[in-house]
């Protein structure tokens, strides 16, 4: 009687234990699961938000650059010029001092009022009225200055996309057009900006959902329609009311179910498609602890190995998100570091109105320093400097290599007078910087654009674009000093 309430007492004891062992492993694997369902999310976002900004930032820079060149051809007399009037070759220069500042062009090229193509590096005479640009800024009244066409073949036969903006008299009425072309290489370059991991794809599409660039041309070629077998076409065409989606394909691509993410470029019409392999180990795992749990002891050292296993995974996960913001040869912040702090900044700066001011600079002749003493020594120039730099920052400063040897720094809580004082005394201790190679002394000097954040800056494109300036004009002032942006 006894052996049997002992055996009744074993058997619920240890019924009881594995009915516990068989919560807790539940509540294990569905926390974990989650847990990897946000990190691939967190990356599908990241990932899209970086090309995106990359092609916003491009962008935006060549529709300021085609506005100047409009100016400049306004008050040249554009309205006058013929494709074959003798003074093309001087139009052709100043088309070209343009180019060489936009990083996304492979032509600059310019239309007359009734569309024919004017003579810059091809041919001229050419009636374009047929094209999109035209057709859409020659009738828009003014109600339209500029367009960024879907893509098409151009005189020379390449796939490419236009951007345009219009070009008035002196009256203000339409005179012709100036724009650049575009071809799909462009893409392909800022998506090879951003480390993917080999289960990763990233994919850039036109408005019309034709692939421009693609890390995985074999499913999405390049130059084609987007195919809808494993995106639900209805959650696509969501993307015209929304800047943004996230779901979970219905079908397999590339052999496994993917978690996708779709993203419209603000303003421009740019699509980022972007999707990563989710991970069903849950399935055979819960198969695995209920033919284990028979057996306590063995679904002990699983659930062990297991917690081990999902601990070291979290550790390198924390590794190699610190290696993704952080530069690893100076230590200091990297690129995408940065771009996280000054959204920060901007915000606070509009919510609380905290004033700061962004530092822009590089070493000078860094590249003669380099191709003399070669690149360890450049290398140890690099860290003397980042060191110096860090050494100057105070609490709520943030310093970070932007890559080679160009270096921001966001000054928190202060005016450009209040930097420029910091940044001159950042200048002495570079000044003091020394090293000495088989005999010769070489040392550091630098130059440095400052802008003040204001009321009319709301992204980091305009903020570094007007630091950039100061930092252009200090060099054209004999470098080795601050420049203040007005």
């Amino acid at each position: 009687m006894r052996n049997n309430e002992g055996k009744n007492i074993v058997a619920i004891g240890s019924l009881l234990l594995l009915s516990i062992a068989m919560t807790c492993a539940i509540f294990y694997v569905t926390k974990s699961y989650n847990k990897q369902s946000r990190l691939i999310e967190n990356e599908l976002k990241f990932n899209a938000n970086y090309v995106s900004s990359w092609i916003q930032t491009a962008f935006y820079h060549s529709n300021n650059v085609l506005h100047e060149l409009s100016d400049s051809l306004t008050e040249e007399g554009f309205a006058s010029l013929s494709f074959n009037e003798i003074h093309t070759e001087e139009y052709g220069e100043l088309f070209e001092i343009h180019y060489q500042t936009l990083m996304n062009a492979i032509h600059v090229f310019a239309v007359n009022k009734n569309c024919v193509l004017l003579n810059t590096k091809t041919i001229g005479g050419v009636d374009l009225s047929s094209r999109e640009y035209c057709q859409k800024l020659k009738k828009s009244d003014q109600e339209i200055s500029s367009v960024i066409t879907t893509p098409f073949k151009d005189i020379l036969n390449r796939n490419v996309i236009s951007q345009s903006v219009t070009v008035n008299d002196k009256y203000g009425n339409f005179a012709g057009i100036v724009g650049i072309i575009t071809d799909f290489s462009f893409f392909s370059k800022a998506l090879r900006s951003v480390n993917l991991t080999n289960i990763s794809s990233i994919s850039v599409l036109s408005s019309d959902f034709t692939v421009l660039a693609s890390t995985v041309p074999k499913f999405l070629p390049i130059g084609k329609k987007l195919n809808f077998e494993y995106i639900p076409k209805k959650e696509i065409n969501g993307l015209k009311y929304n800047q943004e989606l996230m779901f979970e394909s219905h079908e397999k691509y590339d052999g496994s179910y993917q978690g996708v993410f779709v993203k419209k470029v603000s303003d421009l019409p740019f699509i980022i498609l972007v999707t990563k392999a989710k991970s069903h180990w849950v399935t055979p795992l819960y198969i695995a602890i209920s033919t284990v749990f028979a057996l306590l002891l063995i679904f002990a050292i699983f659930l062990v190995k297991n917690a081990y296993y999902f601990g070291k995974l979290s550790s390198e996960a924390e590794h190699y998100s610190k290696l993704a913001l952080f530069d690893d040869l100076t230590g200091s912040c990297n690129r995408r570091c940065f771009e996280a702090k000054v959204l920060g900044f901007i915000q606070n700066y509009h919510a609380k109105n905290q004033t700061f001011s962004v530092a822009l600079f590089d070493i000078d002749y860094f590249k003669q320093i380099n191709d003399t003493y070669g690149h360890e020594v450049g290398d140890e120039v690099l860290r003397l400097f980042s060191r110096a730099c860090e050494n100057i920052c105070e609490s709520g400063d943030h310093f970070a290599r932007l890559g080679g040897d160009e270096f921001v720094m966001l000054l928190s809580n202060k005016n450009r007078g209040e930097a420029e004082a910091i940044l001159n005394e950042l200048l002495r201790s570079i000044r003091n910087i020394e090293i000495r190679i088989n005999g010769q002394l070489v040392q550091l000097t630098s130059s440095i654009g400052v802008s003040e954040m204001h009321d009319d800056v709301f992204d980091a494109c305009k903020l570094l674009s007007r630091a950039d300036e100061a930092l252009y004009e200090a060099k054209r002032l004999g470098r080795n000093q601050v420049f203040i942006s007005e």
